[in-house]
């Protein structure tokens, strides 16, 4: 999305910002699982990572890592953030410091962990199991300083996930071996996959907005025509082989989920309609409909033998 839109689009600053966060987010908990993977559980545990589970039709709720064993379930929330935190109680959220001066205000992990206990609570309700959850919130990054604690809820640095989950030890056994391994069927199944695609829709923005043309995947440039097979970046001036298949998934990522000859000729600044269509047929995409009502869609091309 960002390669697609221009690059003064009001949008951009934002899409570059949540791009940070995601990829910030997703560093810290592989940091953190490697960790968790160092622990010493019961041959039943199971862990689970990025689990999204279904409490009604309407309503989905993420948890960063989730661990279940024989006498306890415990949900760890994974926060990388850098700089000087200070956690405030009422409303509940966290001011963030950095080394520049620059200040922030974060949604208070504490608060999530407390929010996803009562979503995963419900959850096992719903499948007749009562039972106490714990969570557990872990900075992935160990320079976070960390100012006014709360004083009821476990915060840890992840060089300390081992030792912490090893101190855990509740008297009473909650599952047995068979009941984790059901309830970890019941969570393969209930795993909702996120879906964000396509982008435009999601981060509203008109798809009319997008640069057309083939994009350089490296420096956001157009490419240009070198020869039959091969374009070169007008930026890096990178050699691209055949940059169909990359325009084409730009398409189904961005803008909707089939294309027409029209649309792949506009979106991809194809002279006719007889480059569009080599374009889509080299591509492993279904047609679908006849003469004008003809379009395409994802899938797998099937061959001949």
């Amino acid at each position: 999305m960002i390669a697609r839109i221009p690059p003064d689009h009001w949008k951009v600053q934002n899409l570059k910002e949540q791009l940070y966060r995601i990829s910030a987010g997703y560093s810290g908990e592989c940091n953190v699982d490697s960790y968790i993977e160092r622990t010493r559980f019961p041959e039943s545990t199971k862990v689970f990572t990025d689990v999204q589970l279904r409490v009604s039709p309407n309503f989905t709720f993420q948890i960063d890592t989730l661990i279940i064993t024989e006498r306890y379930v415990l949900i760890v929330e994974v926060k990388n953030i850098k700089g000087t935190i200070r956690f405030v109680q009422n409303p509940p959220h966290l001011e963030q410091v950095l080394e520049t001066g620059d200040q922030a205000i974060i949604d208070c992990p504490v608060y999530q962990v407390e929010s996803n206990k009562l979503n995963l609570d419900e959850w096992f309700r719903q499948r007749g199991i009562n039972l106490k959850i714990l969570g557990l919130v872990v900075l992935a990054n160990p320079n976070t300083k960390v100012i006014d604690v709360p004083q009821d809820f476990p915060i840890i640095y992840k060089k300390q996930i081992p030792f912490y989950l090893q101190k855990i030890r509740p008297f009473t056994t909650v599952f047995s071996t068979a009941q984790i391994n059901e309830i970890s069927k019941e969570i393969d199944k209930e795993q909702h996959e996120f879906k964000p695609f396509p982008l435009c829709s999601y981060f509203h923005i008109n798809h009319q907005d997008l640069r057309t043309g083939f994009i350089c995947h490296y420096c956001h440039q157009l490419l240009q025509r070198k020869s039959l097979r091969t374009w070169r970046c007008s930026g890096c001036e990178k050699d691209v082989k055949n940059p169909y298949a990359k325009g084409i998934d730009d398409w189904f990522m961005l803008v909707k989920n089939s294309i027409t000859n029209e649309e792949c000729r506009k979106f991809l600044n194809l002279k006719d309609s007889n480059a569009a269509r080599y374009v889509l047929s080299s591509s492993l995409l279904v047609k679908k409909g006849k003469s004008t009502g003809t379009f395409y869609i994802k899938g797998t091309k099937k061959t001949n033998h």
